[in-house]
């Protein structure tokens, strides 16, 4: 019985001690897993104490660095050093044949005889093609010294093609230009007398209260040495009258110039090439309306259905004894051929009868065009107008109705009938007997055109009832 409780206990024993090692094990087997953990934090934080010290210093040097102006000079320049190289450098280095093109490049024209002009339109530049090396085409780019030029050294009056020229390109360099000649037309200058007129500038500099006039000037005709070409396109020679911040009367010596009608300047000799002048200023001023009148022929089958200007009305200034008798300012508008809608913008105003200045010195009109048809219409009564002896009124041989033609857009057409028009003839004044009389047609829409196509008189008996 003793020996059974000793093997019992025995057992137990062994079972407790194999629990105990194995929990021992696991244990054992948790801290070495744990331990690497341990050692992998400590090993993490040393890293992130060690970066921070590092960027912290950087940060510091840096504020030391870029607090020298000589240190930020010294970066600079190596920056710079460095970039060129990168766009240019390598290609200077590396490629030892290039080309590159060079736009507008100024031509210069020698040579010319003083009594000659150019009348031909020659360009104001060419490009410019090089080839060669890349440092040679750079060195000539970067000097810029070079020129391209024509030379009229011994040319007369005459049409010519004459070669370009270049001249302080780098000497290894090719050089091509586009064009590479240019076709010439000399004449020989004349010279021509014109009336001296002026045109103010600066007009934008003087205050809209104000308005300059023209006292005197000290001459009434320049003469003006061009080509016979060139005079033909004079429009006005005109003194420059500066107006800026003009308040009170003042004198001035004025240069002179040529313009043609689109008030651009043309390149001529003028003699004398100054003025005296003698001016006034004014502040009286008015404000009139804009009347627009249509020159010339819109094209066939069309017709203008209404216009807009940009503005009404416009204020003119002047001395008072001058202006006071204009009660509106007239805009030309050519219309010929017109078949379409169109806009004309900046129309000038002209300063005529006194006026020194506009408000604005143009206008822009829009003019709508529209096509037309047609539409003739028989049998309209004729009415006998200011019968007030109440006459009886015959129509000798001739029928008491008229035949019109009406023209007009298609939608005012398409909107008119024969109760729109109106035969009329005028027996104001007439006593009996038998009397030729002119027969008016008119027509309710003042948009449309009428035309009378049956005979413009008629022959009419009157009696006495």
């Amino acid at each position: 019985m003793n020996q059974k409780r000793n093997d019992r206990k025995d057992i137990n024993d062994s079972t407790t001690e194999f629990f105990l090692k194995v929990m021992q094990k696991e244990k054992n087997k948790k801290d070495k897993e744990n331990a690497p953990m341990e050692n992998l934090s400590s090993t993490t934080m040393k890293t992130l104490d060690t970066f921070s010290r590092f960027y912290n210093y950087i940060n510091q040097l840096l504020d030391k660095i870029l607090s020298s102006k000589v240190t930020i000079m010294f970066l600079s320049f190596v920056i710079a050093a460095v970039l060129f190289y990168n766009i240019s450098g390598q290609d200077i280095i590396a490629s030892p044949t290039s080309g590159v093109t060079i736009e507008d490049v100024a031509i210069s024209i020698e040579g010319l005889d003083d009594t000659l002009e150019i009348t031909s339109d020659i360009p104001d530049s060419v490009t410019v093609g090089l080839i060669g090396s890349s440092l040679d085409i750079y060195s000539s780019t970067l000097s810029a010294n070079y020129e391209v030029y024509i030379d009229l050294t011994g040319y007369e009056e005459g049409s010519y093609t004459i070669d370009l020229k270049s001249r302080d390109f780098n000497e290894d360099l090719t050089v091509m230009l586009v064009p590479n000649s240019l076709d010439i037309t000399l004449e020989e200058k004349v010279s021509q007398d014109f009336n001296l007129s002026y045109t103010f500038i600066n007009e934008d500099q003087l205050d809209s209260k104000y308005s300059v006039s023209v006292e005197s000037l000290s001459l009434d005709t320049v003469t003006v040495y061009a080509s016979e070409t060139t005079l033909s396109k004079i429009a006005k020679v005109a003194a420059c009258i500066d107006v800026a911040d003009k308040s009170e009367a003042f004198e001035q010596t004025c240069i002179i110039k040529a313009f043609d009608s689109n008030n651009e300047e043309l390149d001529v000799e003028i003699s004398p090439n100054t003025v005296e002048v003698s001016c006034n200023v004014a502040s009286y001023s008015k404000t009139v309306p804009l009347e627009v009148n249509f020159t010339g022929e819109v094209a066939s089958g069309y017709q203008i259905a209404d216009y807009t200007l940009s503005q009404n009305e416009i204020t003119i200034y002047g001395l008072q004894e001058d202006i006071d008798s204009i009660d509106s300012i007239v805009v030309n508008v050519d219309v010929s051929n017109l078949n379409s809608s169109t806009t004309f913008e900046n129309i000038s105003l002209n300063k005529e009868n006194g006026i020194n200045k506009f408000s604005s010195d143009t206008v822009t009109v829009s003019v709508e065009i529209e096509k037309v048809v047609s539409k003739k219409l028989d049998n309209i009564t004729i009415t006998v107008l200011n019968n007030s002896e109440n006459y009886k009124v015959s129509f000798v041989g001739e029928s008491e109705t008229a035949t019109v033609s009406l023209t007009g857009s298609e939608e005012r057409i398409d909107a008119l009938s024969e109760d729109n028009v109106t035969a009329t003839i005028d027996i104001d004044g007439l006593s009996t007997g038998t009397h030729q009389v002119d027969v008016s047609a008119m027509v309710d829409d003042d948009k449309v055109s009428i035309e009378l196509l049956s005979s413009e008189t008629v022959t009419i008996t009157i009696e006495r009832k």
